[in-house]
């Protein structure tokens, strides 16, 4: 059966290609920037990294072309962290040989799919070096870092930390023998890697895991929690947030990490493949080089 479709005077016909030009806001009109989250660069994107993420970004920007709004819709490969650096060990090539390979499935794979990206991008450049160092540094200038010593998980067969996600091993509150480094399946409960009885290297099994104490820098979450809920409680009329996540509909925040009280985060990790830590000029400079 046929359906009408109800024209418009201002909804486009045909839009222009994304990617074409250069896209800036402009005052007086609505300007509309959308981005995906970056997909991982260390395997081959599946369905589910479209389907749930890119694909319905597309599609609304899109819909925002067609009514001849301002649109940037930009993405790329998330290319630093343990999980880039840990794969790479395991196909036993460098990481950045591992993201130059992945990078061009994804963008092959985005095309083949016809996602129009006006740009697509990748985080070892310069500019993303850049940004995210003068983050850290905002923040240790302006006294929302601390120094932390804490036992990790060590393996000796890989010879360095191990993240969360690459550790396994049995539960300390139910005995659950295939319990994660973050989570264990048996009981449901958070857990600490460094927890973890007779703990096991997923990389190789093999392995030895040891505890051993690094130093690294956290971010004040709980220095910056009153700031935080008076922001919410201002913004949540204005920009119409759901009321049923972080705050209801009378006002209060539900958010259960805000109700337990922010702790502070690490920001830094023990890795070879990243944005290098910029020095401070403070006393915590030594201890943060190669991180």
């Amino acid at each position: 059966m046929s359906q009408k479709i109800r024209a418009s005077g201002d909804v486009l016909r045909s839009i222009p290609d994304p990617g074409q030009a250069a896209i800036l806001p402009k005052d007086g009109e609505t300007n509309i920037l959308i981005t995906s989250a970056l997909p991982y660069c260390n395997n081959v994107p599946h369905l589910g990294n479209i389907i749930g993420s890119t694909l319905s970004a597309d599609v609304f920007s899109r819909y925002n072309r067609t009514r001849n709004r301002r649109t940037l819709y930009i993405c790329g490969t998330d290319e630093y962290g343990t999980a880039t650096e840990t794969q790479a060990l395991k196909e036993g090539v460098p990481p950045q040989e591992l993201c130059e390979k992945y990078h061009k499935l994804h963008k092959e794979t985005y095309e083949w799919f016809d996602i129009g990206f006006d740009y697509f991008g990748r985080t070892p450049t310069q500019n993303h070096t850049e940004i995210c160092q003068s983050i850290y540094l905002n923040l240790g200038h302006n006294g929302f870092l601390e120094k932390q010593v804490k036992d990790q998980t060590y393996c000796d067969g890989c010879k360095k930390f191990l993240a969360d996600r690459y550790v396994e091993g049995i539960c300390p509150h139910c005995g659950y023998v295939d319990a994660r480094g973050d989570q264990c399946d048996g009981c449901s409960r958070t857990l600490d890697a460094i927890d973890l009885l007779e703990p096991r290297c997923l990389i190789n099994k093999a392995h030895s895991v040891v505890a051993r104490s690094s130093s690294h820098m956290y971010f004040k979450l709980d220095a910056t929690q009153p700031r935080l809920e008076e922001w919410i409680k201002e913004s949540w009329k204005k920009g119409k947030w759901s009321p049923n996540a972080t705050i209801n509909a009378d006002g209060e925040i539900v958010d259960a990490r805000m109700k337990g009280g922010l702790r502070p985060t690490p920001v830094t990790r023990d890795l070879s493949w990243g944005v290098p830590i910029p020095p401070l000029g403070s006393e915590d400079d030594k201890e943060m080089e190669g991180k």
